[in-house]
């Protein structure tokens, strides 16, 4: 029987002091709302190498994203872009449909977390970064709305938002954006959790 991480788990893993829960593939389900929290607290979920998910038969829970990872024994972590199929991601605000998943995280030693985010024009959304944040453009048209202000980037373009921006991430059509966060446990650092704007 696989072990269930819902949203509760992930908050008193933190509350203990933990940053890192173990979700070996096949071996563990993660709810959508835990991985909206554990996003939130900066908690990252260790789900195994490339190796251990080759050998799972089992399909990922609803809304929980998945990728081929290998994790050298020197620290260094190569995803595998084919393989990267994108979780749902709550955080933005109730019928949004984000694509969303954290590739490299704290979890790695990382002090960085790296991830990939797509979304279409209807599911744009208001956010407060309480962290840097680096995007590259990977498809569609990007726009960041900043204090009125529209800025727009295609494939190829990078964008640095600086922590504290109060921004829209938009799109006109549809967007697939590459982004870099510092720190990696940046919820933890912040004295209360990052919501979505009104």
């Amino acid at each position: 029987m696989r072990r269930v991480i819902t949203a509760d788990i992930v908050t008193a893993e933190f509350n203990a002091g933990r940053t890192a829960i173990a979700a070996a593939r096949g071996q563990a389900v993660i709810t959508p709302s835990a991985w909206s929290r554990a996003r939130e607290l900066g908690v990252t979920f260790e789900q195994g190498t490339v190796e251990s998910a080759r050998k799972s038969k089992n399909r990922p829970a609803a809304g929980e994203g998945t990728c081929d990872r290998i994790v050298d024994p020197s620290g260094l972590v190569v995803v595998r872009g084919r393989s990267v199929r994108l979780g749902e991601f709550s955080g933005a605000g109730p019928d949004k449909h984000i694509g969303l998943l954290d590739l490299v995280t704290g979890g790695d030693g990382s002090p960085m977390t790296a991830g990939i985010m797509s979304w279409r024009r209807e599911d744009s959304f208001a956010w407060h970064l309480d962290y840097d944040e680096v995007d590259l453009v990977l498809e569609g048209v990007l726009q960041i709305t900043i204090d009125g202000r529209i800025l727009e980037g295609r494939a190829g373009d990078v964008f640095y938002m600086p922590k504290g921006s109060s921004i829209v991430f938009g799109t006109p059509s549809r967007t697939r954006v590459f982004y870099v966060t510092y720190p990696a446990n940046w919820a933890a650092a912040s004295a209360a959790p990052v919501r979505p704007q009104k």
